[in-house]
């Protein structure tokens, strides 16, 4: 027992080695008893041996195995490098026969007149659309640059604004002054608490035109007061609103000096008291607007200064005249009295003759009421003179200003107001472009001037609803006095979109209701459904074939499915006539023999259903279904022409669907042969036998022979036609019929005679009368019965 065994040596390791954990002991025992043994140690070996063997082959297999999953993965990039190349290859040869079949078909429709037409107005209409998208674009643009600008200008206009009103807010007086010939212009600004500097409250600047300069000098309230209630002759302090007063302020600027520095003016503002320069050397009485003044005339070698006083008001004034500007005066007022007078003027400057001086001084200085504030003051006759001339200048200016002020509010009045065309009472009108307010008459600024007429264009407008508060945007063209709430492309889209359903409408007939989409739904989820329940069952069959067929256009799997279908139940006529469409859609190799056994199974299915019952839900609720659904794709457009070329022998309108599906899909194979097909079959002997060509032969066809007799039929040639002997046909331009034979002139002309209205005739046999239609006359012999262009 190996149990037992396992205990003795553990009793045995135990005893020689008490000391040791029971497994090294054991260990050890077996080591130095059992191992050492030479058939032990022979056996041992061996067994190494054989395992040294074996993690070798193993390291060898295992480089075996890397190396074979190295050559494989090569080889499998080298594979799908060559498939790849392989597929590329015939993706490009694809390709290549792909274009040469599309130019062979490009180049038999070169000829085709309704072709060209049609590039030539898909042309004519993307130049329109681009012409339309850039220019909108380039109006967007330009609006939103200058949105812009005029956003800049307003900022800007309300910065300088804003600089301009706190800068005037400052200024207390402002007035030009004359000193010694210089004019200079003298500002005072109250300085606000965040510029004190100083104790400095005032600043009076004194800006010189002829250098361009500006003096400005820093006031403090003491000087301010100082001199404001010596030159006031105030008793008491002044308050701040006494000082900044205009007539307190006047003083101020009194105070100022003037030196030629280098012929150079420079300004000073005198700080001392203030006193008379000079002798007094006159002092009297005068009257003046029934007021009593005293006028005292100082002299000093440079001027003379007159001050007045009013004893009644404590209101003194003062004027200065220098002696530079006293010469000019006296030699300017040589003109005014003959030679003798002025010799005695120009002597009067003599130092002997100064009270003849004073005395012709004092008779020109004037004493009155200042209009601007009825204060009086005080000046000399040139002053008043210069004020004079000044009012008249700028009497003139003002009328200058009024006159460039005009134009201007014209040339504004020009480009804010625009000509409309009023189509309610057929005039022209004149619209304001900002307020959108309208009226009949001109605006009075324009005068004689008119604006000009408006351009053929539309433009988009916004107006303010005021029921609803919002901003709407319509679209009106001022030259005709038109307006519409949609857009240029908006008008086109709607136009396309009534166009796209009239189309629709004729390819697919009435519009489905919503009835009939719950129906149709129903019906083809339940086809789904039952066929995957029980595919065994003719009628799920039947109907999931015409589901993977016209619907889901998996032609492999609806192949299989109807081929059991047809085992089932081969004279069934649905069946025989889905499976016929579908053969005729795939085009199966060999085609004729696929043609002949569509055309032999749907002759027995209209043998067996006459009226076409059994195929009415299922053409409804697949064929017209699928189109609705999928209207862009051509296998289902092809489908349903199938079903009205072979089922309903509609030919007319199997044609339109062709071409809409060629309209879609120009390469598409399974269209382009099915409609050769048709075309050919639809020549006298054929399957599709009809009396004429379709309306697309005559598009390409031309006028061989017309004339009176034939009043509305021509006889026509097809140059491209595909059978010999049916290249002359005829046509009628008003009905739009074909025929390849020759009409019924009998029919012809009763039905003309019928339509036609008597002229004259009554008394004879030949009657003559006039076909509204054809705009032309005929004549009838009511004896021989005959019918006739010319008379007979």
């Amino acid at each position: 027992d190996q149990r037992l065994f396992h205990a003795i040596f553990e009793d045995i390791a135990s005893i020689q080695h008490p000391s040791m954990p029971t497994r090294d002991a054991l260990t050890k025992v077996v080591w130095s008893s059992i191992v050492m043994l030479p058939d032990v140690n022979a056996m041992m070996w061996r067994e190494s041996k054989d395992m040294a063997i074996h993690e070798e082959a193993r390291r060898v297999c295992a480089q075996i195995r890397i190396a074979a999953f190295v050559r494989k993965i090569l080889q499998c990039v080298k594979f799908k490098d060559t498939k790849h190349s392989a597929i590329t290859i015939a993706k490009h040869v694809r390709r290549f026969l792909s274009r040469l079949f599309v130019a062979k078909i490009l180049n038999a429709l070169k000829d085709d007149e309704e072709y060209q037409q049609r590039v030539k107005c898909a042309t004519v209409l993307q130049q329109e659309w681009r012409r339309f998208f850039w220019r909108n674009r380039f109006l967007c643009h330009q609006e939103r640059v200058r949105a812009e600008r005029r956003k800049h200008i307003l900022i800007t206009h309300a910065k300088l604004k804003e600089e301009r009103e706190r800068k005037l807010a400052s200024v207390v007086y402002r007035d030009v002054i004359r000193i010694d010939e210089t004019l200079a212009v003298v500002t005072i600004y109250l300085q606000d608490d965040a510029k004190l500097r100083d104790d400095a409250s005032m600043l009076l600047a004194v800006y010189v035109p002829t250098t361009k300069r500006t003096f400005s000098f820093k006031l403090a309230e003491k000087d301010v007061r100082e001199c404001l209630e010596k030159a006031l002759s105030s008793e008491g302090k002044l308050s701040w609103d006494e000082m900044l007063s205009e007539r307190a302020l006047k003083e101020l600027p009194k105070r100022l000096i003037l030196r030629l520095v280098r012929n150079q003016p420079i300004f000073i503002f005198s700080r001392r008291h203030l006193v008379e320069k000079g002798i007094l050397v006159d002092k009297r009485l005068v009257r003046a607007d029934g007021e009593i003044f005293i006028l005292s005339t100082f002299r000093s070698p440079h001027d003379f200064v007159f001050k007045t006083y009013q004893p009644c008001k404590c209101l003194h004034m003062r004027t200065k005249l220098t002696m530079s500007k006293l010469i000019e005066w006296i030699h300017d007022s040589k003109g005014d009295g003959d030679n003798q007078q002025n010799d005695s003027q120009v002597s009067i400057l003599h130092p002997k003759r100064q009270p003849d001086l004073l005395e012709w001084l004092i008779k020109r200085v004037l004493i009155r009421k200042n209009p601007s504030d009825a204060t009086m003051m005080i000046l000399l006759q040139f002053e008043a003179e210069e004020e004079r001339v000044l009012k008249l200048v700028i009497k003139v200016q003002s009328q200058w200003r009024r006159l460039r002020s005009f134009r201007h509010a014209k040339s504004e009045t020009m480009h804010q107001y625009e000509k409309i065309f009023d189509r309610e009472n057929q005039i022209y009108a004149y619209r304001n472009m900002l307020t959108d307010q309208r009226q009949k008459d001109k605006p009075k600024l324009l005068g004689e001037d008119e604006l000009e007429n408006p351009v053929d264009e539309w433009r988009k407008e916004e107006t303010y609803d005021a029921t609803t508060g919002q901003t709407i945007h319509y679209y009106a063209n001022y030259a005709t006095g038109q307006s519409s709430w949609l857009s240029e492309e908006e008008a086109a889209r709607l136009v396309q979109r009534r166009y796209r359903s009239k189309h629709e409408s004729d390819l697919i007939g009435k519009k489905i209701t919503f009835a009939d989409v719950v129906k149709a739904m129903q019906f083809i989820n339940g086809a789904r459904m039952k066929y995957e329940q029980d595919p065994t069952k003719l009628s799920n069959i039947v109907n999931y074939a015409i589901l993977s067929h016209c619907l889901d256009l998996n032609f492999d799997a609806a192949r299989s499915i109807y081929e059991r279908a047809v085992k089932l139940s081969p004279n069934h006529p649905l069946i025989s006539r889905v499976y016929a469409i579908f053969l005729l859609a795939s085009r199966q190799a060999p085609h004729t023999t696929t043609f002949q056994t569509a055309c032999q199974l749907l002759h027995d299915a209209d043998v067996a259903d006459r009226n076409q019952t059994m195929i009415k839900s299922a053409a409804e609720i697949y064929f017209r279904w699928a189109v609705l659904v999928d209207a862009r794709n051509p296998l289902t457009l092809l489908n349903y022409a199938l079903l009205h070329q072979c089922v309903y022998k509609n030919y007319d309108h199997a044609e339109k669907l062709y071409r809409a599906a060629l309209a879609l899909d120009q390469t598409n194979t399974l269209v382009v042969e099915n409609y050769r097909l048709f075309s050919d079959e639809r020549y006298p002997g054929g399957v599709y036998e009809s009396c004429g060509p379709p309306f697309s032969v005559v598009q390409r066809s031309n006028v061989v022979e017309e004339r009176l007799d034939w009043a509305e039929w021509r006889k026509m040639i097809d140059p491209l036609c595909p059978k010999k002997g049916f290249e002359v046909f005829w046509f009628n331009r008003f009905t739009k019929m074909t025929r390849f034979t020759e009409p019924d002139w009998e029919l012809v002309w009763e039905s003309r005679l019928k339509r036609s209205k008597w002229i004259d005739g009554k008394t004879t046999a030949q009657s003559e009368f006039y076909d509204e239609r054809t705009k032309s006359s005929f004549f009838y012999n009511t004896y021989t019965q005959q019918y006739s262009s010319l008379p007979l």
